[in-house]
């Protein structure tokens, strides 16, 4: 089988099938071009195959069908990833519902679980105040990961951590244990 020519939006499409069907038992299973309207019929690929479009949009400067496209996957699946952040190949999110992705760019092989946020400390939006994720990094149901940030390649961040600092390569990042603030109140 000839390799997945990623530079395509349909490269990139089958790629995230690819680790779909890696993630869900069936790793080695190699999708056909033919297999790509698949992406948009599984819910847990369909948020990401709607991105793509949108992505593809954006770089062509078809600003609305873009964003318009942002929304509908906000309607139907309730994430919000930016058309203009740049994501790798083989991306996989298992549960999608509720993240929102406005990081300036993310590498090959990320997962990202559902709750999570990638974005700016402030409301403007600017490329250089949002966090960057290397290539193969696992980010944790609920986690925030905010502001001008690199989160390096093969780091894995905990379920609900708060990332506000760089990351160097391989680091795991978990929430500090929960403090008591005042005790005994009700």
């Amino acid at each position: 089988m000839e390799p997945i020519d990623t530079s395509r939006l349909s490269g990139l499409l089958q790629s995230d099938l690819e680790r779909y069907f890696f993630y869900n038992g069936q790793a080695g299973r190699i999708p056909r071009k033919r297999d790509l309207w698949r992406n948009f019929l599984i819910p847990r690929c369909a948020p990401v195959a709607i991105y793509r479009l949108s992505s593809a949009c954006q770089k062509k400067n078809w600003n609305g069908s873009a964003k318009l496209l942002t929304w509908l996957n906000f309607y139907l699946h309730g994430v919000e990833i930016s058309s203009r952040c740049n994501i790798g190949p083989y991306f996989y999110m298992p549960h999608a519902n509720g993240a929102v992705i406005g990081a300036t760019s993310i590498g090959s092989h990320a997962v990202i679980y559902h709750q999570a946020t990638l974005g700016a400390k402030t409301i403007e939006y600017a490329d250089d105040g949002r966090p960057r994720v290397g290539d193969r990094v696992l980010i944790g149901s609920g986690a925030k990961v905010l502001g001008a940030i690199t989160i390096e390649n093969d780091c894995r961040i905990g379920a609900n951590s708060i990332v506000m600092t760089n990351l160097p390569q391989g680091s795991l990042a978990v929430s500090p244990q929960a403090q008591i603030i005042r005790p005994g109140a009700l």
